[in-house]
């Protein structure tokens, strides 16, 4: 669970993106849900663990309090972040997904993005 901001700043940029939390294990099924409002993105070129450490730092509380998780990743030039949640029926998903103005939502089994 406690990754160094090193670590998860490699892998961000390493491009295996990142799901995480400080207190709950990453999730290992369902579908990965952003949430309208939490999204930050980076030029690829000058993101920095720190820009990370920052973002983590403003939305520590919800994580903690509301069982959010981080979620990073890269999609071209850009660094994306934002805070998620796992929903197990993709149905459900797909659902809160376009309710949260996403564009797509992610299947942690099969690693794939579903767009909506």
């Amino acid at each position: 669970m406690n990754m160094s901001i090193v670590d998860q700043y490699r892998a961000i940029i390493d491009g295996d993106g990142l799901t995480y939390s400080p207190v709950r294990p990453a999730p290992v099924s369902g579908y990965m849900v952003s949430l309208a409002g939490s999204e930050r993105t980076f030029p690829l070129e000058s993101f920095s663990s720190g820009d990370f450490a920052d973002y983590m730092s403003d939305y520590e509380c919800r994580v903690m309090g509301e069982g959010l998780f981080y979620g990073a990743w890269v999609d071209g030039e850009l660094v994306y972040l934002d805070l998620s949640v796992n929903v197990a029926d993709r149905a459900e998903a797909e659902a809160m997904g376009r309710l949260e103005s996403q564009l797509a939502i992610f299947d942690v089994v099969n690693g794939d993005v579903i767009s909506l």
